[in-house]
């Protein structure tokens, strides 16, 4: 499994951050590659404490259950065909500062060898 986490504003791409404001809306958009069929895929997705989920409720969409968290958001899937998967989620900028997201991590939950992940991203939000 191999996952990419993107930083989106206005449907495009931030450069590391830097040019958002305290209200904006932003896109988190993570897309995962599988190279094979998977069963039972969860993916945790580390927010920023800048960044709050416009939708907080839990619940199926889109054939995986979201599951927002205080900090993060939990991703299940029952299974995850060979390809290239996109998932979405909107937050909206809360306060001003620097921040660190955590990881991004996609991981089979049976056979927890198969994993992928992406780093930390810095994003700095200005007033």
């Amino acid at each position: 499994l191999k996952i990419k986490r993107e930083v989106m504003v206005d449907s495009v791409q931030s450069k590391n951050g830097k040019e958002l404001k305290v209200g904006d809306k932003v896109r988190i958009r993570l897309t995962i590659v599988a190279d094979r069929n998977y069963d039972f895929v969860q993916v945790v997705d580390k927010r920023a404490a800048c960044l709050e989920p416009v939708s907080q409720v839990s619940g199926y969409r889109r054939g995986y259950y979201i599951a927002p968290k205080d900090y993060m958001t939990n991703y299940y899937f029952d299974q995850m065909a060979k390809g290239k998967h996109v998932v979405e989620t909107e937050c909206y900028i809360d306060r001003a500062g620097v921040y660190q997201t955590g990881t991004c991590t996609a991981q089979c939950a049976y056979a927890p060898e198969y994993s992928g992940r992406t780093g930390a991203t810095v994003i700095q939000v200005d007033e």
